[in-house]
């Protein structure tokens, strides 16, 4: 069991970046000198509603981690507004969300009431900077009297509303902008299953539409051709730059910096890459991963492929446009068609022969070229904002160091 950490003197401290007007030190305290601690419990079906009425009112709050341990609705309550819960267990263990309404906790979900007049979402800033998951041989379990033995620093009740007040405009900015990304990438699946279920067409500079596309085999218009072959784990880590199969995963498009190194002999037959292939994935755990793709959009002078994918070579580029493609074989009408190839049980593979005998529908290069631009340009776009997150995200991880003690 973890060592309660009792703390016998109340100790002084500041952090590094304060508002003005502020000098008071912070004070040391347990969590059970701040706050009366217990445990959710169980609550009888006849209280539980999974959509919100007049009557069911009052969130029922767990150890989930999606939405904030969201459960249900109930038409009682146990807790008061004002309180902070903290996961007991599970993957979301050692988690704060601070509770400005009456509630129910179940589960053995930790609550925690102030004893006095605290800021409780400055505690659910303090509280999660604390690492709370305990060491345990069995399945990891907080409880009340672990922590109840935690400290962390308080300053005065002005100095904790100042804090809070700001850290929240920083996570309302980091909100919208997931909330933003989001719409995008939803807006992005919308667009892409019209565009390749043919209900939306594009037009030409002349407003004139396209031509119909063209259905064909892949056989047709393409070939495959196998990674590398006869090479062991003595020849990884130096030598000439290969695509490793969690880059097809990662993206529709490959990252070259993200390529192993693998030793090539002068004499050996081995495929090389070339702009404009498509790699697939033949082996996965669940036939969902089966065919995962990626196209290769840079090249260096020299490159090979990684064993357990095979690439697929356009007979042509005008035929087959390589940003163009990006979008195609990622696009779930076509992932319906590959997954049903996936054989296996515990291990599932796809056949190159059935690969080729898949018939996709094309457009002419140039409405693929108008298709991969526009497409392209959400993707700039949602790229953006990932950064945007990250850098509010690294800010906040910032100020959360300089802020507390």
């Amino acid at each position: 069991m973890q060592e309660t950490k009792v703390l016998h003197k109340k100790k002084v401290i500041a952090p590094k970046l304060r508002f003005n007007g502020f000098d008071e030190k912070w004070i040391i305290k347990n969590l059970g000198e701040i706050f009366q601690i217990n445990a959710g419990g169980d609550i009888d079906n006849n209280h539980v509603s999974p959509i919100k009425t007049e009557k069911y009112k009052y969130p029922i709050y767990a150890n989930a981690e999606k939405n904030k341990g969201f459960y249900a609705y109930s038409d009682i309550y146990k807790i008061e507004e004002g309180a902070i819960t903290i996961a007991g267990r599970g993957v979301n263990i050692g988690i704060a969300h601070a509770r400005d309404h009456k509630f129910y906790p179940i589960v053995r979900l930790l609550v925690l009431i102030p004893k006095k007049n605290e800021n409780i979402y400055f505690a659910e800033y303090a509280i999660n900077r604390i690492n709370l998951f305990p060491e345990s041989t069995g399945v990891p379990q907080l409880t009340v009297p672990q922590v109840s033995g935690y400290t962390i620093s308080i300053p005065s009740i002005p100095e904790q509303e100042k804090i809070a007040s700001f850290l929240s405009a920083v996570d309302e900015k980091i909100q919208l902008l997931t909330r933003k990304k989001q719409l995008l990438e939803q807006y992005k699946k919308g667009v892409m299953q019209q565009l390749f279920s043919d209900k939306l067409r594009f037009k030409d500079e002349n407003g004139k539409a396209y031509p119909r596309w063209e259905e064909k085999k892949l056989g047709e218009i393409g070939d495959t051709f196998n990674g590398l072959t006869g090479k062991t784990k003595e020849h990884f880590g130096e030598g000439k730059p290969y695509i490793q199969y969690m880059q097809i995963f990662a993206n529709a498009k490959i990252d070259i910096t993200k390529c192993g190194l693998v030793q090539i002999d002068k004499n050996e037959n081995q495929p090389r890459v070339e702009y404009g292939d498509i790699f697939f994935t033949t082996s996965s755990e669940t036939p969902n991963e089966i065919g995962t793709c990626s196209v290769l959009l840079d090249t260096t002078e020299e490159m090979y492929l990684n064993s357990f994918c095979f690439g697929f070579r356009a007979n042509s580029l005008e035929q087959l446009v390589p940003n163009f493609a990006a979008y195609l074989f990622r696009n779930e009408i076509f992932r319906e068609k590959i997954i049903r190839l996936a054989q296996g049980s515990t291990r599932y593979n796809m056949s190159k022969v059935q690969f080729l005998k898949l018939k996709i529908a094309l457009p002419n290069s140039k409405e693929q070229k108008k298709i991969a631009d526009f497409l392209s340009a959400i993707d700039v776009k949602i790229e953006s904002l990932s950064k945007q997150i990250n850098q509010t995200q690294n800010f906040k991880k910032g100020l959360l160091q300089q802020m507390f003690v």
